[in-house]
């Protein structure tokens, strides 16, 4: 459960809800091990279960529409 808030607050933190391609960045920037993504993060997101991942993703997107209404 901590590995999730992590990764979701990293996410929401660094997503840019008006640039269409943010989200996708950001989660390939975790997978490629960028330097600007921090440790605990990355170590949070290895931990992730598939479930966990979409469960994340789908509320930033319900965030994403908020926003974009």
């Amino acid at each position: 459960m901590k590995s999730t808030v992590i990764v979701l607050n990293y996410l929401m933190e660094q997503t840019s809800f008006t640039a269409k391609t943010s989200l996708v960045d950001r989660i390939q920037e975790i997978n490629e091990l960028y330097e600007t993504v921090p440790d605990e993060v990355l170590d949070s997101y290895e931990e992730l279960t598939e479930y966990e991942l979409w469960e994340i993703i789908r509320k930033l997107a319900v965030e994403g529409k908020k926003r974009n209404k």
